[in-house]
């Protein structure tokens, strides 16, 4: 199998990576903002330019001065995409001039780059008639600069043409198209802190995503793809979910944004639970909230649980509360892990391809009419403004998620117990661990969704 190439985009911080990726790809996929170091990680996406498919990655502005521990592992994140990169961008900013820190940078992937091509493009030349704005980046003693503006666009094509006539073509996002089956995609997800970017790490084999003690570390959401055993696990690590009245500047708004809609856009969703804390808090049950509106397969993950206090006992008692305060989610399968020490990491994979064959079962259409024959003669439907209500054709739709339609002669009439009477012996009849069931009520109105 073909490995895709890979574009890493490398400079200081706030001379436009995120924005030049964002141009890239045709879409808003990085958050940008002019505060500088709101990339942190490296953020992958895939893109395709005169046929050729590739990845583009984001990374973390490089500043040698700054000494803080999240600068370092920028740095290191940085390290990865230079070992990752079929070619290299560095891209430094026509509006600030020549920075001694684009020398350095140059110097770094000059001694890294193993023969990998190197670009250098000047970005925030807004008027392409400005050409004297460039000069002195020739000083950096690379044969060809490529102005551009990473906001208009212009300038961007000449560049890019250059670095994918080198790609082969007919290359999916992992290999060749005919090659590579679809598989859930899966998103860690929780409040700040709880160990998420601590799991996918462990989960992905290597330090993909900024681990730090500050809350808030990963403002974007994070995507790597890791094989395994001969199957494809797509995780996705979402910046953790504040209380509402915690949101407040436009780089947290936007990251909050992105991660709901990670949600919505996953099969399965990972939501992680802080052990040491042992507690449920209100801004959990508000993200199981939007799992169960996503209608995403769900896994429940306990983790820290690395102290010497967390006993089999004590778990029984978690594995309680849990099912006591997140009714919604008593489905989904729970786990105790440590992040930390890889303690039940493994399971934890074991977990998910439950879950995802759960999530392939389909229920035969002459046993739904045997269920729903039975609901109605062991309890009729209460009826609807003195109209008997009239039910048939109970189907299972085609995945991802677990939803069911049934036929009503008057759908808005049909109370959400009911449907919830149907789903439960549905339920009852077939095993969906980790899914939610959902049921769209249809007649001649308008459908009904309930979950």
């Amino acid at each position: 199998m073909k490995k895709i190439p890979t574009i890493a985009i490398i400079g200081r911080p706030n001379v436009g990576k995120s924005s030049l990726l964002n141009r890239i790809i045709g879409k808003r996929h990085a958050i940008v903002d002019p505060t500088p170091g709101v990339t942190r990680d490296r953020n992958y996406a895939s893109a395709e330019w005169n046929g050729r498919k590739f990845f583009v990655i984001d990374t973390g502005g490089l500043d040698p001065e700054n000494k803080s521990s999240i600068q370092k592992a920028i740095t290191e994140q940085v390290d990865f995409s230079l070992e990752e990169a079929d070619a290299m961008i560095l891209l430094v900013d026509a509006q600030t001039g020549l920075h001694d820190t684009d020398k350095e940078i140059l110097d770094l992937l000059r001694k890294r780059s193993c023969g990998k091509k190197i670009y250098v493009a000047i970005n925030k030349l807004d008027n392409p008639t400005r050409e004297d704005q460039i000069y002195e980046f020739y000083s950096l003693g690379v044969e060809k600069l490529f102005p551009l503006s990473a906001v208009h666009g212009h300038g961007v094509a000449d560049i890019m043409d250059e670095i994918v006539e080198q790609f082969p073509r007919n290359l999916s996002e992992h290999g060749s198209e005919e090659d590579i089956p679809y598989e859930s995609r899966i998103a860690i997800v929780g409040k700040p802190n709880v160990g998420k970017s601590s799991l996918f790490n462990k989960l992905v084999g290597q330090n993909r995503s900024i681990v730090d003690d500050v809350a808030g570390t990963t403002r974007d959401s994070i995507n790597f793809t890791i094989e395994r055993e001969g199957k494809l696990y797509p995780f996705v690590d979402t910046a953790g979910l504040r209380r509402p009245a915690r949101n407040k500047d436009s780089v947290e708004l936007f990251s909050v944004f992105r991660t709901l809609e990670t949600i919505r856009r996953s099969d399965i969703a990972v939501i992680m639970l802080d052990a040491e804390a042992a507690e449920i808090t209100e801004q959990d049950k508000r993200i199981v909230s939007n799992i169960i509106d996503a209608g995403s397969g769900c896994a429940i993950v306990w983790n820290k649980w690395d102290l010497p206090e967390k006993t089999p006992r004590l778990w029984d008692e978690i594995l309680k509360k849990t099912r006591q305060e997140l009714p919604l989610i008593d489905f989904a399968p729970a786990i105790s892990i440590s992040a930390k020490t890889g303690k039940r990491v493994d399971d934890l994979f074991e977990l998910l391809d439950i879950i995802r064959e759960n999530g392939k079962k389909r229920a035969s259409i002459q046993r739904l009419n045997e269920i729903l024959f039975e609901a109605v003669t062991i309890q009729p439907p209460p009826s609807f403004q003195g109209r008997a209500l009239r039910l048939s054709n109970l189907r299972q739709l085609d995945g991802p998620g677990i939803v069911f339609k049934i036929n009503c002669s008057e759908p808005k009439g049909l109370h959400f117990s009911y449907q919830r009477f149907i789903m439960n012996l549905i339920r009852k009849e077939f095993v969906f661990e980790g899914w939610p069931i959902r049921l769209i009520v249809h007649g001649t109105g308008k459908a009904n969704v309930k979950k």
